[in-house]
Parts: structure tokens; C-alpha cells; sequence
């Protein structure tokens, strides 16, 4: 009986020590369920796919064709081909005839955007069997060019006066005359000679029509501009400008503006494309020297994430006692705004789109974030079960952290287009050259795989003749 009751104390102690063990077990696992049913497991779905703006704004730039010429060239010119002999015939006094002649060097100079042109001349009156001395004049002409739709220069030459005083009344045998009446009856044949010989000197040192075209179809070929960069300017000519007479200083100036979209590519040569025909040339009210060339930048998603992945990657954030740690991040273009998709884990597991709209300052080149929130799809979810998850900091810390400061690439940009520019060879004898004063930020485009930033340098340019 002993031995029995041994045997039972050892079977009671037994069950006991299961029970024991089954009800830790039990609590056990319902500590586990709890724990479960704690976090949420959450997915929200990809927001739909928006269209992207295809291309970048373009600003058009002003190549300027400076076609000029001193006054002492025209007046050379003018020398060798106003004859001695200018007019011989009939004045306004009956009886009385006049014989004008050149007597010196023809002399021009230009001011106040008009050319200027002095002639100095001998008059001979003569009345039946009388006849004065030679008596002198200068007379002053004053001209301005225009252009005709064959791009003929022509002059418009009018008579402004004497250059010195003549005497009131001169007599030749019985009459009594006035010179200054006198010099009427001839000054318009001495003005339409001159003012034809003058338009076929201009034309001769202007060549205007040659000198633009080869301007124009040089320009729509791609232009290596650095070598070591691989660097291409790329113009697209739209219009043809001509800008009024230039003539200051004893310089006289006709500039023609080649309007024009200019960019600089780097890579590969672009493909040459078809010669768009010569414009007609349009008459423009002011002279505008701005040449601005479209830089443009890719910023790879690649290189906004590894910011991104530095700010958020393994890190918690804490709201309302609950806390989440990032364990995955991706980011996309969507339409014109950056798409960025979170894996969490811990208070609440799951996937998460929130979406930004990218900008950059103009002022201090600053790439960054503005209008950072959860999508509507990934809002609607949180709210439902997860809102502690909406008055977290993640959205802070991106709108705060994710920028990137461009004012370096900007400048190595400008600097490698100051060079390239300074003197570009376009054909045999024919140079662009540039001088970049300054840069600025001009569009931006989201795309699928980048984002991509359009500056603009800006200077002046102009097409020499060598």
C-alpha cells in the first residue's frame, strides 16, 4: 500500500507539472497573438500613372551679323567714282546758265545714326556774252540706309545746306542775282547722282544678302564646341532681323539678327538635320544683342534616393507611443510631380506613397521638396486604421532634408560654355564668339527615370567675317 501511494504522489505531481506547463504555453501564445494583433499590416496601392510634359520651355537668342565699314572707306570710295563734271545747264533766272563741277575730296562722317557727306564744288555762272569767276560751295547731304525685299541697300539722301555763307547778290554784266536762288536749280541732279552712287558704294562694302546666308546654313549644322567634354552647340534658326542703320562716331554699321533656339548637348555628334530655306528679313524697331544657349542638366532619381535613403533608411519615427523604422524606399516621376514609395515595419507594417512637387530656387540654385503629403489612396488608408501614421515628422524630414545645392554644376557649366564660346569656328574664315556674363535657371520637366533641369547662359554673340 505504501509502495501504491508512492506511485500516485509521483502521477499527481506529474499531471501538475503539465498542467503547468501547458497553461505557460497557453499564455504564452496569447501573448504572441496579442502582440500580433497589435500591428497592422497595411498596402496601399501605386498611384495612377500621369503624363509627363514631353519637353523644356525655349527661350530664343539673337546672333548678331555686324557688317561695318569707316566712314573714311565710304569716302574713298565715293572719290574714285563722283565724276568732276556734276551739272551744266539753265537756273531759274532766264538767260542765266550754271556750270557746277567737283573742285576737292569728297569727306563723310556719320553721327546720330545718319551718314553725312560733304561736297565741295566750283559754280560758274554764265549770262550771254558774260561770265563770273568760279565762285566755291560746299554743299552738305545727309543719308540713311533702308533695304528693299531683294536685300538691295538703298539710300535715302536729302539736301541739309550750305557749309558757308555766299554773298547776297552777285553781278554778271547787266544783271543783278542771288547765288543762294542759283544753287536750288541744281542741288536735286547733284543729289540724285550721289545719292545712286552712294547706294552702290554701300551695297559694294556691305554685301549683305552673301554674307547672311552663309550665316544662316552654317548655323543649322551641329558645331563642336570642346572636345574634351564632347560638347555640341546645336542652333535651330527661326527668323531674320535687320536692325536700323548704325553710323556714330565715323563708323557705319549694318547688323543683321539671326533669331535663333541654342543649346548645348554633350555626347555624341546630333544628327544634321535638313536646311531650312531663307527667311524674308523683317525690319526690327530696336537692336537686341541677348544670346542665350539652353543647358540642360539630368538629375537621376538614383541620386535623390541615395540622399533620400541617407535620411530615412533604418531610421524610427515616433507618434502617438507607436513607432515605425523605414526598411525600404524607392523614388519616381509621376506627371509633374516625384512619387516616393516606403516599406515600414514595427507599429505598422506595410507599403506607403507619399508625393512632392520639385523645384528649384532661382535665386540660390536649390534643388528641393515642396508640398510633401501621402497620397490620396495612401491618406484614405491611414485614416481608416493607421492616423497617428499621418502626424508623424516623415513628412517634415523629407521637405526639410531633401535638397541638393546646385550652384557648383551651374558653375563648371558656365565657365565650360564661357570657354567653348570664345571662338568658335563655323566655316572657312566665318567665327561665332560669345561672351557668357551671366547664368540663370530657366524650366523644369519631371520624367520617368530623371529629372531634368534647363539653365540658360547669357551674353552676347556675334558672326565675324576673317
Amino acid at each position: 500500500m505504501k509502495y501504491e501511494s508512492c506511485r500516485m504522489k509521483k502521477r499527481t505531481k506529474g499531471s501538475v507539472n503539465q498542467v503547468v506547463r501547458l497553461v505557460v504555453l497557453l499564455l504564452a501564445a496569447m501573448t504572441l497573438c496579442s502582440c500580433a494583433a497589435s500591428v497592422k499590416t497595411l498596402t496601399a496601392e501605386r498611384p495612377l500613372d500621369e503624363a509627363f510634359r514631353s519637353e523644356l520651355k525655349k527661350e530664343a537668342s539673337i546672333i548678331n551679323i555686324p557688317i561695318e565699314a569707316s566712314t573714311d572707306d565710304l569716302a574713298r570710295a565715293l572719290n574714285k567714282t563722283v565724276r568732276k563734271d556734276l551739272y551744266k545747264g539753265s537756273t531759274g533766272t532766264r538767260g542765266l546758265t550754271a556750270e557746277v563741277v567737283r573742285s576737292g575730296s569728297i569727306v563723310v562722317s556719320a553721327s546720330d545714326n545718319y551718314i553725312y557727306v560733304t561736297l565741295p564744288l566750283a559754280m560758274s555762272l554764265s549770262y550771254s556774252v558774260f561770265e563770273s569767276r568760279a565762285i566755291p560751295l560746299t554743299l552738305k547731304f545727309r543719308a540713311r540706309a533702308g533695304i528693299t525685299p531683294d536685300w538691295k541697300l538703298h539710300t535715302d539722301v536729302s539736301y541739309v545746306g550750305l557749309s558757308e555763307q555766299l554773298l547776297d547778290e552777285l553781278g554778271i554784266g547787266p544783271v543783278k542775282i542771288k547765288p543762294r536762288s542759283i544753287i536750288e536749280s541744281f542741288t536735286q541732279p547733284v543729289q540724285k547722282v550721289l545719292s545712286d552712287l552712294l547706294a552702290q558704294k554701300v551695297n559694294e562694302l556691305f554685301p549683305l544678302k552673301n554674307e547672311v546666308v552663309q550665316v544662316w546654313n552654317t548655323a543649322q549644322k551641329p558645331v563642336l564646341l570642346d572636345r574634351n567634354y564632347n560638347a555640341w552647340l546645336v542652333l535651330t534658326p527661326r527668323a531674320l532681323m535687320l536692325y536700323p542703320l548704325y553710323a556714330q562716331n565715323n563708323k557705319v554699321r549694318v547688323s543683321v539678327g539671326v533669331s535663333t533656339y541654342a543649346e548645348m548637348v554633350v555626347g555624341p555628334q546630333p544628327a544634321p538635320r535638313p536646311l531650312l530655306p531663307l527667311p524674308e528679313l523683317k525690319q526690327a524697331s530696336a537692336f537686341d544683342k541677348t544670346f542665350r544657349i539652353a543647358l540642360n542638366a539630368d538629375l537621376p532619381y538614383k541620386d535623390l534616393q541615395a540622399i533620400a535613403s541617407t535620411l530615412l533608411l533604418g531610421k524610427k519615427f515616433d507618434a502617438d507611443g507607436k513607432s515605425i523604422v523605414i526598411k525600404g524606399i524607392d523614388l519616381y516621376g509621376n506627371g509633374d510631380k516625384l512619387v516616393i514609395k516606403l516599406q515600414t515595419e514595427g507599429s505598422l507594417e506595410g507599403v506607403f506613397y507619399l508625393t512632392a512637387r520639385p523645384v528649384v530656387n532661382p535665386q540660390t540654385n536649390i534643388f528641393s521638396v515642396e508640398d510633401v503629403d501621402f497620397d490620396l489612396q495612401s491618406q484614405s488608408m491611414l485614416l481608416q486604421s493607421a492616423a497617428w501614421m499621418l502626424h508623424g515628422t516623415i513628412r517634415d524630414t523629407i521637405h526639410e532634408k531633401l535638397n541638393m545645392n546646385l550652384n557648383a554644376q551651374l558653375e563648371q557649366t558656365r565657365q565650360m560654355a564661357g570657354k567653348a564660346l570664345a571662338r568658335v569656328p563655323l566655316a572657312e574664315h566665318l567665327y561665332l564668339k560669345g561672351d557668357i556674363k551671366k547664368l540663370h535657371f530657366s524650366d523644369m520637366i519631371v520624367q520617368k527615370e530623371r529629372i531634368s533641369i534647363q539653365v540658360y547662359t547669357e551674353g552676347e554673340a556675334a558672326v565675324f567675317f576673317q
